[in-house]
Order: structure tokens, then sequence, then C-alpha cells
């Protein structure tokens, strides 16, 4: 079989390496000796296949719900994402590295920027509640991940919020006790939920931005048969 021969080889390999080291010293005296016991059990696993009927999986005591619904097949483009033909050229980047590579603004956010930010998280937050990942959905906002250095007063006490949101959220399904992991998905991976800011400070950061945003309107109200200037209308609207 390939992998006793490989064994083999291997071995032998040693054997002439061991011959050889006769007059050296060597530093790894004390490393314990590798020993393979490999077994080709191809034949084996095709044979027990056969025996199995179409629907039927075989799996380990700690093969649950959840592994099931995560599990991917692979070598298929569309969910095995470790293929090289899914990878493409786009880096996944942090808060840090994206700030300092000049692809996030966190001050200056026109109104348009910042709709669109808090539009998009919301969308992610329904979509988490839908049962899929927390990392995936919301957290893909990296404002989310560092919001004390966000400088934009909008989009910082919205950030702060939404992870106030989700605490609570997170919180209040986790008390009941009655989903099942394929229909919410709790788990935070080591996020940090603005747990050092309360709830009704949080909620007063907000209605401050709101006030704000009123005072602008009304200071750029124009003159009935006047057009508005589009960043007005789109702080009312």
């Amino acid at each position: 079989m390939a992998d006793a021969v490989i064994e083999e080889k291997i071995w032998e390999k040693n054997c002439e390496g061991d011959d050889n080291e006769g007059n050296m010293e060597t530093e790894n005296k004390d490393s314990p000796e590798v020993s393979y016991s490999w077994v080709d059990i191809t034949e084996d696993f095709f044979k027990a296949t056969e025996e199995m009927k179409l629907g039927e999986l075989l799996h380990d005591e700690m093969f649950g719900l959840f592994e099931a619904m995560s599990a991917i097949e692979m070598m298929d483009p569309k969910m095995d994402a470790g293929m090289m033909c899914n990878r493409g050229n786009k880096k996944v980047m942090n808060f840090d590295q994206a700030l300092k590579a000049g692809k996030l603004k966190v001050d200056d956010l026109n109104a348009e920027e910042e709709i669109g930010i808090i539009d998009a998280t919301l969308a992610c937050l329904v979509t988490w509640l839908e049962g899929h990942s927390l990392a995936q959905t919301v957290l893909t906002n990296l404002y989310l991940h560092k919001p004390q250095d966000v400088e934009d007063r909008v989009v910082k006490a919205f950030s702060i919020c939404m992870l106030k949101l989700v605490d609570l959220i997170k919180d209040f399904v986790n008390k009941a006790g009655v989903f099942e992991e394929e229909d919410f998905q709790p788990v935070v991976y080591g996020y940090k939920l603005a747990d050092d800011i309360t709830n009704v400070r949080a909620a007063g950061m907000m209605r401050e931005i709101e006030e704000d945003l009123q005072r602008k309107v009304k200071m750029t109200r124009n003159k009935p048969g006047e057009e508005q200037d589009p960043q007005t209308q789109l702080m009312v609207g």
C-alpha cells in the first residue's frame, strides 16, 4: 500500500541518518521519538458504505444539530469557501487595518453615508434573528468592533445602541430557553457588546443625536416655494 511504502522509506531514511550521526553532538537528545502507525482503510471504508442506505449518516456522539447545519460539501465551489476559486484577491481587514489603509471613515460622514450604514446594519440584524451567525451578519459592520474610536457622533451612537440591542435580544432569548440551534445563534465570538455603557446612557446618546438633527433641519429650512437642500431632505427622511 502507498502509506506502508512511504512509512518504510521514512524508517529507512531515519536509519541512514542515525548511522551518520555517530560523531556528531545532537541538541535533541531528550526529544520524544516519533513513530507512525498508519493504516490504509480505503477499501474497508468503501465496503462499509455499501451497507448504508440513502439518507443515513455515520457520525460520532459529538456530532449535533449545529454541526449538521454547518456542514459543507468539500470541493463544491458553492459550499467550500476554502477553494482557490472562491478566495479571489479581496483581503479581509479588521477595524485598525481598514482605518490605516484609508478604507474606513470615522469622521466627516455625510447624511447619505450614515443612512447607508444604518440601513445595512439593520438588515444584518434581521438576518441574524432569522438564525444566521452574528459574526457573518451584524458584526460585519467594522464600526461595531470599536465604537469608542468612531468620531462621527451619529455612527458612534448608533453603533453603541446596536451592540446594546444585540445584547438585550441575546439575553431575552437565552432566558426563555425555547430555541433550537438552527433558529437562533447567541454566540458572540468574543466580541464586546458595549458592556461599559448602560442602556440609559446609550438611549440618551441617540436622543441627543435626534435633537441635534432636528435643530439642523430647522436651521436649514427654506422659505415657502424654495427647493430644499438634498442633504437636508436626507436628514428629514
